[in-house]
């Protein structure tokens, strides 16, 4: 005994001095290492610095290119159609060869007059941007470059702004911009999995990230000043910037994150941007890991050896001496603790079970099932299970359910009714399971009984409500077809009579233009005949019966233009002459000279169809057209006419400012369109959203066709 005492003491001994050793020399290991980390993230968060101010900076010698583009200059002085033109080229050409998000023009007032994404929907085109630092500084000659969010287009991007000069006085009348997204600086220079890399703003805003959850929150937690001066600069949309969790700690280079875990910060300022740093958080944990899998890989092993040996030693010498009792011991107590766990499993639970022998006598039975049956525990035990069912429910246990169990062990969901002591009946669903002796006998059952008397009942109830409804359903069919008869014949004479009335419209529209074109327009003509006899013979007159002459022929002349402007829009003539396809060309070039808003006609080849259908198409597409000038304040409109395979097919859609139809109230121009295109054998689809323009779709079939 003492002989063991002494060796358990030279294991523990020598277990302790290799532990302790190993633990110095893996702690002065761990120290060098993250000390060396440390150096390693400066450098390389140097390197990083250099080359991301080298990319910030690679369009400001672009810009000023742009800006000394002669185009540029002569929209500014001479804003037109012609003078836009040409500046959109070269903003495209600029765009397309730079490779840049987009590129415009902005005048005096901050307004931006031409863009290269003056297409799409996220146009600059008539956008204030005057807010903008950039804009600010190269209105006061400084060229500027600027980081943020875009207002409008909702991408980060370097926005690089510079004066534009009057090509003859020398003094700033506009100013050029580009811009650059930095998506391809963040997925390059910012693409290190191993640690955290952000580019942070003045304000504490992570502009660049190289994971995506961490963008546009707040590095550190900021007071309320510095939230309403981020805001208020718009630099990076209307927020909301939350916290990314991390908190400075007394130590200047570590940070910890909301879970308590500690970070190696590093930070630098970045040239050009000297407000602006790079941070980079190298997980704590994770860097000593790094830099001690040398140490585990190679001296590791040897040290967990010859720990691992004394610590096999020491467990060995006890092991055996106690093995047999402590394994007799752990046996009793775990069939003890079995038994009793399953005791109180059997009785508190709250379900109804029984065990019974070959015989069909109850020799056990749970707290549950006495309690619903009303009995007490001595006054079923020993008895049959059947003394407890119904005269038929026994019948059908002892001819048919009880030898079929003994018989194969397990039956499930079988229907009985049992009688409780208060001689109430309660309908169940018993389901057993037969316990076997050594040779395959079933000596005894574990049942569960499930009480079903009200979902019986309920089903019960439910059948005859079903019957009822069964009922009430066929009698209700018959009125819906009678009275849907008689709704789809009063439809059909509703739209027989809209039809007529709005036929009877176009008719007297069409005999008033005529009216007006050929009655009134002939005797405006004569009189200004008339007039101009009288002018020619009141040359020898005074000056002022002639310039009176004159002024009545002016006068008459634009009663004539208008005249015949009234009889086009009540009925235009190329309608009925040329058909629908040359009459709504000629109504959006009309539109186009009237408006200056850019319209668009595209069609295929239409065969001729009748006067009726090309009516409410056309009417349709004059009310769309008329609308997106009128209200969506639009700059282009693009109307189509084609066919498929069922019919026509006529669009009209906008770049305005679009609306929500769920939310607006229809107006009478909307339900006469919807109107027309019903009653010509159509439907009308409307497309919009606030902010995206107006998309007008009308589908009409026509029959025969192919």
């Amino acid at each position: 005994m003492r002989l063991r005492l002494i060796i358990m003491i030279l294991a523990i001994f020598a277990f302790l001095s290799v532990s302790t050793g190993g633990w110095l020399f893996y702690y002065s290991f761990r120290k060098a290492s993250i000390q060396t980390g440390e150096t390693q993230a400066v450098a390389q968060l140097k390197l990083l610095t250099d080359q991301l101010a080298t990319s910030l900076s690679e369009h400001i010698k672009s810009v000023r290119v742009l800006s000394r583009i002669k185009e540029l200059e002569t929209v500014l002085v001479d804003t037109n159609l012609e003078t836009l033109f040409k500046a959109n080229q070269i903003l495209d050409m600029f765009t397309r060869s730079l490779e840049l998000d987009v590129s415009y023009l902005m005048d005096l007032k901050g307004n931006t007059i031409c863009s290269s994404n003056r297409n799409q929907f996220d146009s600059f085109v008539g956008h204030d941007f005057s807010f903008r630092p950039y804009f600010t500084s190269a209105i006061q000659g400084q060229p500027d470059s600027y980081l943020a969010l875009g207002v409008t287009s909702m991408k980060r991007g370097v926005y690089y702004s510079h004066p534009v000069y009057h090509p003859e006085k020398q003094e700033i009348i506009g100013v050029a911009v580009i811009k650059s997204s930095i998506e391809f600086l963040e997925t390059t220079l910012f693409s290190n999995p191993e640690h955290l890399l952000f580019f942070v703003s003045p304000n504490g805003i992570i502009f660049i990230s190289n994971q995506s959850r961490y963008r546009f929150k707040l590095l550190w937690p900021v007071d309320n000043e510095t939230k309403d001066q981020i805001v208020q600069s718009r630099q990076f949309g209307n927020g909301p910037w939350g916290w990314s969790g991390f908190r400075r700690t007394q130590t200047k280079d570590r940070v910890t994150d909301q879970n308590k875990e500690a970070y190696l910060y590093t930070s630098l300022s970045v040239p050009r941007y000297p407000d602006w740093r790079v941070v980079s958080l190298k997980n704590k944990k994770l860097l000593e890991k790094q830099f001690s899998a040398p140490f585990i890989k190679g001296i590791g092993p040897g040290v967990i050896f010859i720990t691992s040996l004394a610590g096999i030693l020491v467990f060995f010498l006890y092991q055996q001496a106690a093995k047999e009792i402590s394994q007799r011991k752990t046996a009793e107590e775990k069939l003890r603790i079995s038994e009793e766990r399953y005791r109180h499993i059997y009785h508190k639970t709250p379900i109804m079970l029984h065990s019974i022998d070959t015989k069909g006598r109850i020799i056990r039975v749970s707290d549950h099932w006495v309690d619903v049956m009303g009995y007490d525990r001595e006054e079923v035990i020993g008895r049959h299970l059947t003394d407890f069912f119904t005269p038929e429910s026994k019948k059908f246990a002892l001819s048919k359910v009880f030898p079929q169990f003994f018989n194969t062990g397990f039956f499930k969901d079988i229907p009985y009714t049992y009688v409780k002591k208060s001689k109430d009946k309660m309908d169940i669903l018993l389901s057993s399971y037969g316990v076997r002796d050594e040779t395959g006998r079933v000596v005894r059952s574990l049942a569960v009984s499930v009480d079903v008397t009200e979902k019986n009942r309920t089903q019960k109830d439910l059948e005859h409500a079903k019957e009822k409804l069964a009922r009430y359903s066929h009698d209700l069919e018959k009125q819906v077809r009678l009275r849907t008869a008689q709704l789809e014949k009063a439809q059909s004479s509703l739209k027989n009579l809209s039809k007529n009335i709005i036929a009877s419209q176009e008719r007297e529209k069409e005999q008033v233009a005529r009216e007006l074109h050929d009655h009134l327009g002939q005797v405006l003509t004569a009189l200004r005949i008339d007039v101009m006899w009288v002018k020619n013979h009141f040359t020898s007159s005074p000056d002022q019966a002639v310039d009176r002459a004159e002024k009545m022929s002016l006068l008459i002349d634009k009663t004539i233009q208008d005249v015949r402007d009234m009889a086009y829009r009540l009925r235009p003539r190329v309608l009925d002459d040329l058909g629908l396809s040359d009459a709504l060309e000629s109504l959006v070039s009309d539109f186009e000279k009237r408006s200056n808003v850019s319209c668009v006609f595209r069609r295929d080849i239409i065969p001729q169809i009748d006067k009726t259908l090309a009516t409410a198409l056309y009417r349709i597409g004059q009310e769309a057209v008329t609308n997106a000038i009128r209200h969506a304040k639009a700059t282009t409109i693009i109307v189509e006419l084609r066919t498929d395979a069922k019919g026509l097919v006529l669009t009209v859609e906008d770049n305005g400012i679009g609306f929500n139809p769920d939310e607006s109230r229809t107006g009478f121009g909307l339900e006469g369109m919807m109107e027309r295109a019903n009653l010509a054998g159509g439907w009308l689809d409307i497309t919009s959203q606030k902010g995206s323009g107006t998309r007008i779709t009308c589908k009409v079939n026509v029959e025969g066709w192919s």
